[in-house]
């Protein structure tokens, strides 16, 4: 039986998900599946930590579901999965290709761009999780026939070379589920904690994993549509018993916090209920990413002194790769411990001053990167 949870609190699905789990007995095996490895370890210690002795609990990702299901036909077929970096190397590739032997009419002027080989990849990426040949663009007019041309090369790349790209990749664990791989976790109770189901591949892949499941339960953040639809598709029932209302407008008044106002209407469609600010969400801006940590830094120090400790505290990037370092850099002159989920490089802050004043030249004197310089107090000797 497949039900669903939805929420706009993290907390509520995560309760809601932890009491799936426990009303197991102890030694059921179930199976966690995450939007990340971390998420599901974190529920499986969660569920650990409230029941003191417990064992059987499987964890993974979707897409490390989707590799071990896959791992025997793709090593039949001799082919090797592919990195998002990977399938941006193959996206560069064919455009640099297809502009040398003037294939491109719309996309020629901008193909040389640095930024194009991560949007054709992310763009090809989509269209072949939505099942979407490149035959299907050819009878389009404008740039949907640049767009065919370069989804039959990129096709042939990846055939050529024996790369599975994530819609490959679910294609593979699809049949091999439906074929009988894996058959003792498709057995298991599973709980599906915020994965995003939204393409036609990935349903077809979730469809496979949990048909077999005596109960399945699919925690969904609130304005998830997608997901929603896509669950609600294979024959889901929602636990109305429990649920939050998707709206909230009747739950809401003028006492609720900023910050339940924020999550419960960040994407409805309502307008939230007017209502005095209660201070708890806080927005700011500053001139460039240093300048930026730092303030992230002193907000945290606040916090502290106001009694919050530091491991309720957690800060999340959009763009982990520009600001972990510099955020790395931040929280260690301000004295505060932190463990990063990604891992952590360790550049000196004094190189990374001296290229801030580098690129402050280059920028004819530019105030973001000369407040960026001052953020990292490397003071000349």
């Amino acid at each position: 039986m497949l039900k669903t949870f939805q929420s706009s609190s993290a907390a509520e699905r995560l309760g809601a998900a932890s009491a799936f789990v426990e009303r197991f007995p102890t030694a059921t095996e179930v199976l966690i599946v995450g939007a990340s490895r971390d998420a599901a370890d974190d529920l499986a210690r969660q569920v650990t930590a409230a029941r003191r002795a417990t064992f059987g609990l499987h964890r993974a990702s979707l897409t490390q579901l989707a590799v071990r299901f896959a791992a025997e036909e793709m090593a039949r077929l001799g082919v090797a999965p592919a990195t998002a970096l990977g399938a941006e190397a193959v996206a560069a590739r064919v455009s640099f290709e297809a502009l040398r032997e003037q294939a491109l009419a719309y996309f020629a002027p901008v193909a040389r761009f640095p930024g194009f080989a991560r949007a054709l990849a992310a763009s090809l990426g989509e269209l072949r999780l939505g099942h979407v040949a490149p035959g299907a663009l050819e009878t389009l007019d404008g740039p949907a026939r640049d767009v065919a041309e370069l989804a039959r090369r990129f096709e042939g790349q990846l055939e050529g070379a024996k790369v599975a790209d994530r819609a490959a990749l679910l294609a593979i664990a699809t049949r091999a589920a439906v074929g009988g791989a894996l058959d003792l976790l498709r057995r298991m109770p599973m709980v599906l904690l915020d994965v995003s189901i939204a393409s036609p591949a990935e349903r077809a892949f979730v469809e496979a994993l949990t048909a077999m499941s005596p109960a399945t339960l699919v925690t969904i953040p609130a304005g998830d549509d997608a997901t929603l639809d896509a669950v609600r598709g294979l024959g889901a029932r929602d636990r109305r018993d429990e649920q939050a209302d998707g709206d909230g407008v009747g739950r809401h008044d003028a006492e609720d916090s900023d910050l339940v106002r924020a999550r419960d209407f960040l994407f409805a469609a309502a307008t939230p209920p007017p209502g005095a600010a209660r201070g708890d969400v806080l927005f700011f801006s500053a001139p460039g990413e240093g300048r930026e940590t730092v303030e992230i830094a002193r907000r945290i120090l606040d916090e502290a002194r106001a009694g919050t400790p530091f491991d309720e505290m957690a800060v999340l990037l959009r763009a982990p790769e520009v600001y972990a370092s510099l955020l790395e850099v931040a929280l260690r002159r301000a004295g505060i411990p932190a463990w990063f989920a990604r891992g952590t490089s360790r550049p000196d802050p004094s190189g990374r001053a001296f290229l801030a004043l580098v690129d402050c030249a280059l920028e004819g004197l530019s105030a973001r990167r000369f407040a960026e310089y001052l953020s990292l107090g490397q003071v000349p000797t």
